[in-house]
């Protein structure tokens, strides 16, 4: 069956009394308008204007009869060729089927909600209805709880620790007289695995602890969001309304908060379409930005506004993202990753799998990496981890067995943190101490996480101004400054060329500088930073209208 044809098109017309006949090739189907075609003949041929529009009415009817019959044609002989028995109905009519599934939303079988999505819909509707409050205390609630059976656990393994302690001195300072040297080897292996012992129990019971709050708070969500659904008041809003007045009426104690050093721009980036991006400079610590930190006004237990915000906003495009600097290895057992494990575990996480779960997924897809081969992932960035700008043999034995490299990140997600959504855990080794370039696999990594977040919706970023979390003794004034400015000039060309991913959105980057930073060294940064990035300047008008801009 022929998809086009050509056909010969006559037009008979009369120019200067002397008549005229133009015979010209068509394809059929005509891909473009007819009065192209028109306007090219009248062109090429010299023709009179005033058969222009005679002709390109005459061009429409051919185009459009010819069109029509060798559809006709097509649909005959592919008939025949069903009769004959040419073609097979059944798989014929399978084919015909699985188009209009996918490509007629109308025969498109309805799309099956997962509970997950289910729940987080659920969530979203009410953390922005009058049960938020009750939502939010419910959580606080549990975050007691958790914390409470986390002094019982500390408490006990600092006693099981201190008893150890004393009869291992008592053990050494008898050894040759009532201990032998294999007793007391007995004795530390004994108090390693009573440890051992009571550190699986006390994670078995904050286990089953977590998971019973998990399985309690979802069961509470569905009914509120179900009670809301019935005719008159529900009793959740009266709840609701309890609490409210509780809070109002506590709601003029005074409340403790820790302070932070801090410095907010506004700035502008973009030649031609200009945006306006929030800039802060942080003195503080990274946990606290995630600790979770519930506290009691009049009785009541409340949420801080950050944890407010960021619970509104887990279901949204503007989430919040922070930059964590760890080692190689996927675990919770030292340094920073430690002190972050302690801080996920003093909540239960409603929403998301714990950060052991995340971690244990982690493992299984860097191994099935090192068995496939790396793939460089380093522009895409869409992976766990991302292959970045390393070379030299010990990157290809790291390769084969799966490891990560300097300049690799994998994401986790959380939803039981204070002003944090999504955590890049971005690997650093001892080089990043020393002095580094533009093209360093962490510098690199950067543009990675800064483009996964214009992908994504993180619309908020932390990240470690120094690349690292702690202040030492190689760092002087002029080391941090030579540190700073590389990192603002690299981030402020980062996100000039991933405006075109995420559009001319005005997004807020947070540069985390460590705790124990003098007040001088401080100040030093935050002046050089207007200096790197164009500042936005208000317009003020007077009462004649004149208008003038701050310097």
């Amino acid at each position: 069956m022929p998809l086009s044809v050509e056909k010969e098109f006559t037009y008979v017309f009369t120019s200067k009394d002397v008549e005229s006949v133009l015979r010209v090739p068509v394809k059929i189907p005509y891909p473009q308008d007819a009065r192209d075609l028109t306007g090219r003949l009248v062109f090429e041929h010299n023709l009179p204007c005033y058969i222009e529009d005679d002709l390109c009415t005459k061009i429409e009817k051919f185009i459009s009869v010819e069109t029509s019959r060798l559809s006709d044609e097509n649909a005959n002989e592919a008939l025949e060729r069903v009769r004959c028995g040419e073609v097979d109905v059944e798989s014929l009519a399978q084919q015909w089927e699985t188009v209009f599934v996918q490509e007629v939303k109308q025969f498109a079988p309805a799309e099956e909600v997962s509970s997950e999505q289910h729940f987080s819909e659920v969530y979203h509707t009410l953390i922005h209805s009058p049960a938020l409050e009750t939502l939010l205390n419910l959580e606080h609630t549990y975050a007691l709880t958790i914390e409470d059976l986390i002094h019982q656990r500390d408490k006990d393994l600092q006693h099981l620790e201190q008893e150890q302690q004393e009869e291992m001195k008592t053990a050494l300072s008898r050894v040759g007289t009532s201990f032998t040297d294999e007793q007391v080897n007995q004795l530390a292996q004994q108090n390693f695995e009573l440890t051992q012992m009571m550190e699986s129990k006390w994670a078995s019971e904050l286990s089953r602890q977590q998971e019973i709050q998990r399985r309690e708070y979802r069961d509470w969500v569905m009914k509120v969001h179900e009670d809301s659904k019935g005719i008159g008041t529900p009793t959740y809003m009266q709840r609701v309304r309890a609490m409210t007045s509780n809070l109002v009426e506590a709601g003029m104690e005074e409340r403790t908060a820790q302070t932070r050093v801090e410095e907010s721009f506004t700035i502008i980036l973009g030649a031609q379409m200009k945006t306006t991006h929030n800039l802060r400079l942080l003195c503080t610590s990274a946990m606290d930005l995630c600790r979770h930190k519930p506290h009691t006004v009049g009785g009541v237990t409340m949420a801080q506004p950050q944890r407010l915000q960021t619970a509104m906003s887990l279901y949204s495009n503007n989430l919040n993202g922070i930059i964590l600097l760890v080692d190689n290895r996927v675990n919770s057992y030292t340094g920073i990753k430690k002190e972050f494990a302690r801080v996920c575990e003093w909540s239960t996480d409603f929403h998301f799998p714990n950060l052991h779960q995340q971690l244990a997924g982690m493992k299984s897809e860097l191994q099935g990496v090192g068995k496939r081969g790396r793939s460089n992932t380093s522009d895409d960035g869409d992976r766990a981890s991302l292959k970045s700008g390393s070379s030299g043999g010990e990157t290809g034995t790291q390769e084969k067995k799966g490891r990560l490299v300097t300049g690799d990140f994998y994401i986790t997600r959380h939803s039981n943190l204070s002003e944090v959504h999504a955590v890049f855990h971005l690997v650093t080794d001892e080089t990043v101490r020393g002095d580094i370039s533009s093209r360093h696999a962490v510098i690199l990594a950067l543009r990675n996480i800064i483009k996964n977040c214009f992908r994504y919706d993180i619309n908020t970023l932390t990240i470690p101004l120094l690349l690292t979390h702690k202040m030492h003794e190689e760092m002087t004034i002029p080391w941090c400054m030579k540190r700073a400015e590389l990192v603002f000039k690299c981030v402020k060309g980062f996100m000039m060329e991933m405006a075109s991913y995420g559009g001319h959105q005005s997004r807020n980057v947070q540069f985390l500088v460590p705790l124990g930073i003098s007040d001088t060294l401080f100040g030093n940064i935050s002046n050089m930073l207007p200096t790197i990035f164009r500042l936005s300047n208000p317009v003020y008008m007077d009462k004649s209208g004149v208008k003038s801009s701050s310097s």
